[in-house]
């Protein structure tokens, strides 16, 4: 049966992660030092297991799991928060959490508290459960709070939480190194959910960049597209909130915080295709079209209205509050990217009224309008001579302006081939955006980067390519480099944790002390993850998947059969090296007796995959101009730190063998590791161009991730990636792979 505290993926403990059991809560935990929950600015920390624990965590919205890295699924402690304030666990051999406070007061029975300014913080330890209640509550009332919780059937309130998170789990792939940063965008955004509040009238987001807690229009569209993924009841939820913000002159704010202040700027044309997302993934409920048309038709003919104020057909941004294209606002500048998104709007209000009769008689406007549209679209901003999208239209004159506006006519579903073509071919030449010099630098360097907007554009350029690449080649390239680039985010801030931990042993080893009571202000946010990005995050998680259940079904349901009997990476590795080796002994030994060379160099091969290394250098020394032999020493002279043998070593096995997938990656690295950078990366992206489509068909992606993370690095001029030496944990760099 699926259990939400074994199935989830791990991540390194880091401070700051917050905690809630629902939208309103008004007590929110938060992780401290490693194993210990706290609050903001609180003189007491909870310690659920010993510090000085080898153990890895699984982080949810309203929980977590600890458990041993040696048994974790025997020794393991689990906590989920029922109410605001209320924390209840269960123990699996493990010794019961304690309460640490400088004034604290305990019984025998399990039951230990602090009292500071009738703030009350008690934990009830009983037989295998625990339960921790915080509050302006009296001692015998948070008691009776923690009795209550521990009444509570934990197996029902896991079963619940595992069955709430069945559309998250379906994201996860084979590959674990992918799964960390979906399970953090999923849990972070279901972190940000708000309930109504006089002003903001429904559940609603918390947005990014804002001082006060603010809901922000301008991120729905990619949020709405997230829990679709999650819980798409919640994305209408989110949707219905969005259209009761709607104004009497018909338009919207771009934002509304939390203490009624609202923005005087329109959000981006986005909300119509919005409210399409969110109604077609429920149950389409005809009453629901039927009653927010009327608010839909009147919010387009705003639009049109605020955007185009000369009727000319012509839209442009009208305040640089607004503008997409950041530092880009110009009055009287019209770019091709508002244009679209207009058109995209008209569109969806046109594929909405088809589907109610009263409705119709709008349809012949909003058609002309559309029209009106795509004629500028493709007559105004079209650069014949450039084939791309890249002009602009200011008081009468044409200006010549690539930037990530002229790649955004992709998302228009309609958009003549004659127009297509050249933008994806321009895409697929250079694996960039107009106006971006180093698109590959878009990635996660700043994942919390609200002002220049990487993830919005990122996530644009996703849903255009998914709208247009009809082949999913150019797509799945994007796909790739993103997931790669979220991958590569995370092994940071894993890194980073270490680090931090590494640290605070080492000052305590100096010091000799415990962690100080009351730190807590102290401790920065855990994984940040802006709504935008999480929802990036998510729907090319998805897409990676559909394209991996298409082509690859039996691999995929076998693989995901050794995941659910819980083999790990390390139990695969050795299967497969003996698998191996038995196949090479069989072939080596049956009656078909193959020349002594062949035997020799195959047996050094064995010896290599059973990590006998001094005998296999031995052996490959015996036969060194055999490619195999120069192959595996290659590898030995990496492994020993030793890339400019190693360089020579690849090369002179590639002239041999110039098909070979394995001995172009180790060439890359070792070039990589010598410093000699552009050689890298031009290796690098030969091996992507040439081998990535087989490789992905043969379910052996592993090493096309780690050539997108390495060439990144390469182009940044690191020598040394994080980690490199889990490359030769690949069976594909084993051998030739010939």
């Amino acid at each position: 049966m699926p259990n939400l505290f074994i199935d989830y993926p791990t991540v390194p403990w880091k401070q700051g992660w917050i905690f809630s059991s629902s939208p309103d809560d008004s007590t929110r935990f938060m992780t401290g030092d490693v194993g210990a929950l706290t609050l903001p600015d609180a003189l007491w920390f909870l310690q659920l297991v010993s510090a000085s624990e080898s153990c890895s965590t699984r982080l949810f919205s309203n929980g977590l799991s600890i458990c041993t890295k040696k048994n974790p699924e025997k020794k393991r402690v689990d906590t989920l928060f029922l109410a605001p304030g209320v924390l209840t666990g269960r123990l699996l051999e493990l010794p019961p959490p304690t309460l640490v406070a400088q004034k604290m007061e305990t019984t025998e029975t399990g039951l230990s508290w602090i009292e500071i300014d009738h703030h009350t913080t008690l934990l009830f330890c009983k037989g295998d459960r625990f339960a921790l209640v915080s509050g302006k509550l009296s001692k015998e009332q948070a008691h009776r709070k923690a009795e209550d919780a521990l009444e509570e059937d934990f197996e029902s309130l896991l079963q619940n939480e595992t069955e709430r998170r069945a559309s998250v789990n379906g994201l996860f792939s084979i590959n674990p190194r992918h799964n960390p940063p979906v399970a953090l965008a999923a849990e972070s955004l279901i972190q940000r959910l708000r309930e109504r509040t006089p002003i903001i009238h429904g559940l609603w987001s918390i947005a990014d960049g804002f001082e006060d807690e603010t809901f922000s229009l301008n991120e729905s569209y990619a949020l709405i597209r997230a829990w679709i993924l999650i819980e798409p009841a919640t994305a209408m939820e989110l949707t219905n909130t969005l259209l009761s913000l709607q104004q009497s002159t018909g338009g919207f704010p771009a934002w509304v915080n939390c203490l009624g202040v609202t923005s005087t700027a329109a959000p981006w044309p986005l909300i119509i295709q919005t409210f399409e997302r969110a109604w077609e993934s429920v149950e389409q409920n005809p009453l629901t079209l039927k009653k927010s048309l009327p608010a839909l038709r009147k919010y387009i003919q705003w639009a049109l209205r605020r955007f185009d104020p000369h009727r000319d057909g012509i839209p442009a941004w009208q305040s640089d509050q607004e503008i997409f294209i950041p530092e880009s606002f110009e009055r009287n500048k019209a770019t091709p990217d508002i244009t679209v998104m207009l058109l995209e709007e008209l569109e969806a209000l046109l594929r909405l009224c088809e589907k109610n009769h009263d409705s119709e008689a709008a349809i012949e406007t909003l058609t002309e309008q559309r029209d009106q549209l795509a004629h500028s679209l493709t007559h105004i901003f079209w650069n014949q001579e450039k084939k791309s999208f890249s002009n602009v239209w200011k008081n009468g004159h044409f200006i010549i302006e690539p930037s990530f506006g002229s790649f955004l006519p992709l998302l228009w579903e309609n958009l003549d081939q004659e127009y297509r073509t050249p933008l994806l071919e321009n895409f697929e030449e250079t694996h960039g955006f107009p106006g971006h010099t180093e698109p590959s630098s878009w990635k996660q360097e700043e994942i919390d980067d609200t002002e220049h907007l990487p993830a919005i554009h990122q996530f644009m350029a996703f849903e255009a390519l998914l709208q247009a690449d009809t082949s999913r080649a150019l797509l799945l390239l994007f796909v790739r480099r993103a997931r790669e680039g979220f991958a590569a985010w995370f092994e940071r801030e894993s890194i980073e944790a270490a680090r931090r931990e590494a640290g605070r042993w080492k000052r305590s080893e100096v010091s000799d002390q415990k962690p100080e009571v009351g730190n807590a202000q102290s401790i920065g946010s855990a994984y940040p993850l802006g709504p935008v990005m999480a929802a990036l995050i998510l729907t090319t998680q998805q897409e990676f998947q559909r394209e991996a259940e298409g082509s690859a079904p039996v691999v995929k349901h076998l693989l995901r059969g050794a995941h659910r009997l819980h083999f790990n990476r390390s139990d695969i590795r050795i299967l497969t090296i003996f698998g191996i080796a038995i196949l090479i002994t069989h072939l080596l030994y049956n009656p078909k007796r193959v020349q002594e060379t062949d035997a020799r160099v195959a047996e050094a091969a064995v010896n290599y995959k059973q990590g006998q290394l001094s005998e296999t250098l031995q052996l490959c020394r015996a036969y060194p101009d055999r490619p195999l032999s120069r192959f595996l020493k290659a590898n030995i002279m990496m492994l020993a730190e030793k890339p400019k043998e190693a360089e020579e070593l690849y090369s002179l096995a590639l002239r041999q063998e110039t098909g070979s997938p394995s001995a172009l990656f180790g060439y890359a690295l070792a070039l990589q590791m010598n410093e000699k950078y552009k050689d890298a990366v031009r290796r690098y992206n030969d091996f992507i161009d040439i081998y990535e489509g087989q490789l992905n068909q043969k379910g052996k992606e592993d090493l096309v991730d780690l050539a997108y993370e390495f060439l990144r690095l390469a182009e940044a001029e690191f020598n040394s990636p994080p980690r490199w030496k889990r490359v030769y944990q690949i069976s594909i760099m084993n051998d030739l792979s010939l």
